[in-house]
């Protein structure tokens, strides 16, 4: 099981990383979301980067995660529509449902992903969607030497996006023991075995590349929807 845990001796550093890193899938999530809905639950949401992105398209948003220290950050910049929960995702319980159930780079952390799979999936409404992104590699575990040559590796990239400064931050921080600790209890799948899974739990979801990621899109059809569509087709 993925050392979630080890997020709280190092939640500042992560949240400096989160904003420091590309914001590909942000992006990618922005251009898949409704212009404005109702509800939206950020589900593993660290230090809030995509709740407070969420927050600009829903009326009310809540955000979860396990780790108090990152929650504590996430409240600080907290907006009127946002409410954040310390919480096992697996504990955390809305009778209301959410219009959108989202969560990114999150769900690898727990035990039993399948369980949390159809937890998430019940949080839907009908005619709501849910999108999800976790990391996939071609070994559950890459070695520690992966992560250390990508850092490097990222070094030039880095400096033309962000300077020379923060680049070596970055460098810093993923090359860190702390954080290759973490990395070393990380259980990915392979692209197949997530589409597998992912989609026994979300049939007729779409899957798309974001890198060394994979994205679900699965929307969830309403009955009473479907039920004045066939009454239409019914119709002489």
């Amino acid at each position: 099981m993925s050392d979630w845990r080890s997020f709280d001796g190092f939640a500042a550093d992560y949240d400096r990383f989160a904003a420091l890193e590309p914001p590909r899938r942000l992006h990618w999530l922005l251009t898949r979301l409704p212009r404005h809905s109702r509800r939206a639950l950020d589900a593993g949401c660290g230090s809030g980067r995509h709740t407070q992105a969420l927050a600009r398209r829903f009326d009310e948003v809540i955000g979860v995660d396990i780790s108090a220290p990152l929650i504590d950050i996430a409240t600080r910049r907290s907006g009127p529509n946002v409410h954040y929960v310390v919480s096992d995702l697996m504990a955390f319980a809305d009778p209301d449902g959410f219009d959108l159930v989202f969560s990114s780079t999150a769900l690898h952390h727990l035990p039993d992903l399948d369980a949390a799979l159809l937890h998430l999936r019940d949080l839907v409404r009908p005619g709501g969607m849910a999108i999800l992104i976790d990391n996939v590699a071609s070994r559950p575990t890459p070695p520690r030497s992966v992560h250390v040559f990508g850092a490097l590796k990222d070094v030039p990239c880095d400096i033309a996006r962000v300077g020379a400064r923060d680049a070596a931050w970055l460098l810093k921080f993923r090359t860190s023991p702390a954080w290759l600790h973490h990395l070393a209890s990380d259980r990915y799948l392979t692209r197949q075995a997530f589409e597998h899974r992912y989609g026994a739990i979300f049939p007729e979801a779409r899957f798309e590349s974001l890198g060394y990621a994979r994205g679900l899109v699965w929307e969830k059809k309403n009955p009473a929807a479907v039920a004045r569509g066939h009454e239409v087709r019914r119709e002489p």
